[in-house]
């Protein structure tokens, strides 16, 4: 009973000391006096509206834990928007050179591990779209021929060093590749 006399006391006395800001729940209480259970004495108490670190923390984590996320879902998605890029350069080179043998007979010849076209056939000639990278055609034959690229997403392996004219051809590991029909 008497518990419960004090704690109404208590209550009465931080509502009549309580610092508003027009939200209750924004409040934030300065230098209450609060009794103690030691004699009638009083003691100061100190409340201040914030974050503690713990609080902080954690919304530190997820924040940064939804950032990295989405940073490499975004890298993904943009390295599949280059190998599709890729792809379709590859068989626009393909087109000019199945152009170029039926006016001559045969494949233009490599030069600098590019076909060389004139801009009837091609307009521009197109290039990788990252910069180490390059497409590379090599014409064995004059009836043969390969273009070869580096794709992003495409594995590790470079398995048409000798179809594509040896090792980084391509700027990079030559892991695709197109032949002529």
């Amino acid at each position: 009973m008497q518990n419960s006399k004090l704690l109404f006391k208590i209550k009465k006395l931080f509502n009549s000391e309580l610092l508003t800001t027009g939200d209750p729940s924004r409040s934030f209480r300065v230098n209450a006096l609060a009794p103690s259970s030691r004699g009638g004495r009083t003691r100061k108490l100190r409340y201040w509206n914030g974050f503690t670190l713990i609080e902080v923390l954690v919304a530190a984590t997820i924040v940064a834990l939804l950032s990295t996320i989405g940073l490499s879902g975004y890298q993904a998605i943009t390295r599949s928007g280059r190998d599709a890029l890729r792809k379709s350069d590859l068989e626009q080179i393909r087109s000019a050179l199945e152009i170029y043998k039926a006016d001559n007979g045969n494949y233009p010849i490599t030069s600098n591990c590019a076909a060389s076209l004139s801009s009837s056939y091609i307009n521009p000639y197109p290039g990788d779209p990252k910069s180490p990278y390059k497409y590379c055609y090599n014409r064995p034959t004059t009836l043969t021929y390969y273009i070869c690229a580096h794709l992003e997403n495409g594995g590790g392996s470079d398995p048409y060093i000798s179809e594509c004219g040896g090792a980084n051809q391509c700027g990079g590991n030559c892991n695709y590749k197109v032949a002529n029909p």
